[in-house]
């Protein structure tokens, strides 16, 4: 177990809150991609930036034939995109990853100009007042709204440093509630995997050198079919690859336990199996023992919902055997995600403590 467990918890909720306030969806990573750069430097000396936009470092084992594990993270959120502007300075979008089409009406959204600062707006609809009862029934669809940022022409939308191409998210802020140790914000999918990973890596310069090298992948584009993560992992070579997420949890009024992936203060979430991967069952039950020789309670996330960047990579050359740990996380994909400090912290203590020490999984 790691030391100094309150000031761990401090700086979970100091680098979440600082995450989540950048906006960064798929292929558009920049101001994620900028400080999480700037905090590896810090930990490791061999940090860099591929040609597709991925942030990858590495921390030298002791020994070297010692395992090369990597860890990944994607920095990318759900968005959207803007696809046209009319004449009277209305944008119209496309989702840019998954979002329930029933959070966009009336939602404030937070749009990157060409300037680097954000733009506010509201999503619109036509008003209830006008419309028929069978059309009020209907769930939204992205096609039939708008984005009203206060523009009087496309012109003025023009000149505020927005135009085809540029991106956005349902915005929210920041909350930390530490009483009942609960943070909530946007953009937990997968800023909470990053913070996981910054946690790891400042561990690492605080210990003794670990046998194993550390390989960490903060990756772009997942939630537009897992893109950074294969060049990543051919960049970076692993024997193991390990996925880390912000995971569903539905443990609230209306759901049965049979449909509830995790739930929260449960404790870590490990993966049996999900869309694109059915985990390595050595590396899983290794998993599973690191936490119960650290007393701390764990949880296997139902299969198969979802998928992570495991099901891009962990066939690549020759096999990387693979896992996933996830940090629960109640209504994700949400403007305002909500999650609880103590499942972060239990996700990095299992997790450092399985990275750092020597393990086989051969068959």
């Amino acid at each position: 177990m790691i030391e100094k467990n309150s000031i761990l918890k401090e700086n979970i909720v100091a680098i979440q809150r600082n995450l989540t306030s950048l906006i960064g969806v798929a292929g558009r990573e920049d101001e994620v991609r900028n400080f999480i750069y700037t905090e590896m430097k810090k930990f490791v000396n061999n940090v860099w930036i591929d040609p597709l936009g991925n942030v990858l470092a590495e921390k030298k084992g002791s020994k070297a034939d010692g395992l090369r594990i990597m860890l990944d993270a994607h920095m990318d959120e759900v968005g959207f995109m803007i696809r046209y502007i009319d004449k009277r300075g209305f944008l119209r979008f496309s989702p840019l990853g998954g979002i329930d089409p029933r959070l966009y009406p009336g939602s404030k959204v937070e749009i990157l100009s060409d300037k680097g600062t954000k733009i506010t707006g509201i999503i619109g609809m036509p008003p209830p007042h006008i419309t028929s009862q069978s059309e009020r029934e209907k769930i939204p669809n992205y096609m039939d709204l708008f984005i009203d940022i206060g523009a009087q022409t496309q012109e003025d939308v023009l000149k505020m440093g927005i135009d085809i191409g540029s991106t956005g998210v349902l915005a929210a802020d920041f909350e930390y509630l530490p009483s009942l140790g609960i943070m909530r914000g946007r953009a937990f999918d997968d800023r909470t995997g990053c913070n996981v990973l910054l946690q790891i890596a400042k561990i690492l310069t605080e210990v003794d050198q670990i046998e194993n090298t550390i390989c960490f992948a903060f990756t772009v584009a997942e939630e537009v079919g897992a893109r950074g993560a294969k060049v990543a992992a051919n960049s970076l070579n692993p024997d193991i690859g390990i996925a880390l997420e912000n995971t569903i949890a539905a443990d609230v009024p209306g759901v049965s336990p049979d449909k509830n992936p995790t739930s929260c203060l449960h404790g870590p979430a490990f993966s049996a199996a999900d869309h694109g991967t059915v985990y390595n069952l050595k590396l899983l039950k290794y998993l599973q023992n690191t936490a119960k020789d650290l007393e701390i309670p764990y949880q296997y996330k139902l299969p198969t919902f979802g998928g992570t960047n495991a099901g891009s990579f962990h066939t690549l050359k020759k096999g990387i055997p693979a896992a996933c740990v996830s940090v629960p996380c109640r209504y994700i994909h949400s403007p305002i995600a909500q999650n609880y400090v103590v499942d972060v912290e239990a996700v990095v203590n299992v997790l450092f403590k399985a990275i750092s020490q020597p393990f086989e999984i051969g068959f």
